[in-house]
């Protein structure tokens, strides 16, 4: 094949595989950084090196898991860029519907600074189970650890986040809350629902 023929050929590969995971990539990155800018830096690494990875004939046979392990890695890498530096947590004041009213919930940007609180490897994995529902097996196989050490991470994980977190909470309403804070629209009411369930 020639070299333009096969750079055609990369170029329609990228192009569907960005359009079929980009909000994907886009969601795991926002939760993890907690802010915007950064997750839009992630999510463009993360696609530059898949085109990369195309570009050498690479062709993973689980693209969604795989463009997640490389935002993870691109986000551990930037996480040790930043580690010295303090981080501020950016918060969009859209407002969504309200599932619960209640006075004394914690805002959206508290939810956020509690993610952001955790350590790397337990928000990534919390983020991986909750947000994006994935096994404890694929969580273990994306972080390069044992199923146990996954199921501790989330747990410790979860632990931490209802020190800060006061309220009750489903698991479903829990989704739902964690979907709309990383879409933006989570209202103050919102944010409350999340503190008993984690």
């Amino acid at each position: 094949m020639t070299l333009s023929l096969r750079s055609r050929d990369t170029g329609r590969a990228f192009e569907r595989l960005y359009h079929a995971h980009v909000g994907d990539v886009y969601r795991y990155a926002l939760a993890v950084t907690g802010n915007r800018a950064d997750a839009e830096d992630v999510t463009q690494t993360t696609f530059m090196q898949a085109y990369r990875a195309l570009d050498r004939g690479e062709h993973p046979v689980k693209p969604r898991n795989w463009l997640i392990t490389v935002a993870h890695n691109v986000c551990r890498q930037r996480f040790r860029e930043t580690a010295r530096r303090p981080v501020e947590v950016e918060y969009d004041e859209d407002v969504g519907e309200a599932l619960v009213p209640s006075d004394d919930a914690p805002t959206a940007a508290d939810i956020q600074r509690a993610l952001g609180q955790l350590a790397l490897n337990q928000r990534e994995a919390l983020v991986m189970r909750e947000l994006e529902g994935r096994s404890y097996a694929q969580i273990a196989e994306t972080l390069g650890l044992t199923v146990a050490a996954v199921e501790t991470l989330i747990f410790r994980a979860r632990r931490a986040l209802r020190e800060q977190l006061e309220g009750t909470l489903s698991c479903s309403e829990a989704e739902a809350a964690l979907s709309l804070q990383l879409d933006g629209r989570l209202s103050r009411a919102d944010a409350g629902l999340l503190r008993g369930h984690l």
